[in-house]
């Protein structure tokens, strides 16, 4: 298991989960759960074989601890290019319908530009991670959780400081992972799904705008989200996202995500809620024009955990990739350097 690797510049768009469409609630709410973008990774390495801040070659799977053996997770990121060497990590874990490219075309420079390691994980069965097509569910709440506590737990043993950063779904995969770990520095929930779920979440958007609901149903029932950039834009993006940015989403999303494996199931996830909330600095932090998180979302979220959200103007649900991701970015990047372990 190792996790150096060299970022990858041209953003890697992923793909989406086929929701199983049986209630319109399930519908709506699989808008959150994760597919992949795309082909098998090559090099495996296992991780106590190189130090984390040793270059190694541009592509790294990790093999969590006690996972069945087809189980290689993608890793992307590496160690601070500037500043002194730093022992403070930053990982980075996707949510819906995509992989560890989603940090890799600005978040993961930002961060070691600014002097941290960082990391994005791609969730099993997801990314450029090894792929059983032949399961209907990539994972449970606590199969992924389970990986990145051991993802983690790799870095620690490497002597380094580990925030875990979760966006969307992934937010309750890193909170359930965060119950695990009594070492973790620190926890940024980025547009989370809140602890209990996002049964709230649905109920108030059929409220709220029941046509844009169906319409958001009907576009992952059907998948028009990879031919109806609109539905794309209006799902993830803001109106200042470059058409390109968006047309490459859709195609990766289209070509990168077979019809089968989701990340979770989601009448299963029911019975893992609600997950513990986090004992250790925690930042809650989402966008005002988040299609999908809204802000009753974020303030229950926050509330769990007694601290203020940040509520960043203009940023969409993709927080990390839209036009306005360098405020999200700031806004992270002064967090941790207010807490005790983020200054490099």
């Amino acid at each position: 298991r190792v996790c150096q690797v060299a970022s990858r510049r041209p953003a890697l768009f992923q793909a989406f989960n086929k929701p199983d469409g049986r209630v319109a609630m399930t519908a709506i709410a699989t808008i959150m759960v994760g597919r992949r973008f795309a082909s098998s990774a090559s090099n495996r390495f296992t991780g106590r074989l190189r130090n984390v801040l040793h270059a190694v070659p541009p592509q790294n799977l990790f093999v969590p601890d006690n996972a069945e053996a087809d189980v290689e997770l993608e890793v992307l990121g590496g160690a601070a290019t500037a500043g002194k060497p730093c022992n403070v990590s930053l990982v980075c874990i996707h949510g819906s319908y995509h992989a560890a490219w989603c940090y890799d075309r600005y978040f993961l420079a930002f961060f070691r530009e600014k002097g941290f390691n960082a990391y994005a994980l791609s969730l099993r069965g997801q990314g450029n991670g090894k792929k059983n097509e032949k399961k209907p569910v990539a994972g449970t709440l606590e199969e992924h959780a389970a990986d990145v506590a051991s993802f983690v737990a790799h870095l620690e043993g490497q002597g380094q400081q580990v925030i875990l950063l979760g966006h969307s779904f992934g937010g309750l995969i890193t909170l359930q992972a965060a119950a695990a770990l009594k070492n973790l520095a620190g926890l940024i929930l980025l547009c989370s799904v809140p602890p209990s779920g996002n049964v709230g979440i649905i109920l108030r958007s059929l409220f709220r705008a029941p046509l844009q609901a169906f319409r958001i149903t009907w576009g992952f029932i059907s998948r028009s989200f990879e031919s109806d950039a609109d539905l794309c834009r209006e799902i993830f993006f803001d109106k200042a996202t470059p058409l390109v940015d968006v047309e490459e989403c859709m195609r990766l999303m289209k070509t990168g995500c077979p019809q089968g494996t989701r990340l979770l199931d989601l009448r299963q996830l029911q019975r893992s809620l609600p997950v513990p909330t986090c004992t250790k600095p925690v930042l809650v932090l989402g966008g005002r024009d988040d299609a999908i998180v809204d802000l009753e979302a974020l303030e229950e979220t926050a509330k769990a955990h007694q601290v203020k959200p940040i509520v960043l103007e203009g940023v969409p649900h993709d927080a990390m990739l839209s036009s306005r991701w360098r405020s999200a970015a700031e806004a992270i990047l002064s967090w941790l350097e207010n807490q005790d372990f983020g200054t490099p």
